[in-house]
């Protein structure tokens, strides 16, 4: 193909099909993270060690918190995370 009008519209045929491409790609991931958001089952990851106040950042508030003095636990709607000497020590 000699032709560079001919060339031009083949790159701008390309670069179309790939913004396309891109576009319902990104449009996909966001359904489907709004689906896992809505079932519950895109949870934030909680680690031992965490202090209260990360967890708050990663899970937000909890729905109840439960002080027995050397445990505390944070109630969330789908988990329990329990903390000992202010640190998190496991979650069910």
């Amino acid at each position: 193909m000699d032709d560079p009008v001919g060339r031009l519209l083949l790159i701008l045929t390309g670069i179309l099909v790939i913004f396309f491409i891109v576009r319902i790609v990104k449009a996909a991931s966001r359904t489907v993270d709004k689906e896992k958001k809505k079932s519950g089952a895109f949870v934030k990851e909680v680690k031992l060690g965490m202090t209260p106040a990360d967890v708050e950042a990663a899970l937000g508030l909890p729905e109840t918190k439960v002080d027995l003095g050397e445990k505390v636990l944070y109630k969330y709607k789908n988990m329990t995370v329990e903390f000992h000497d202010g640190k998190v020590t496991g979650v069910k």
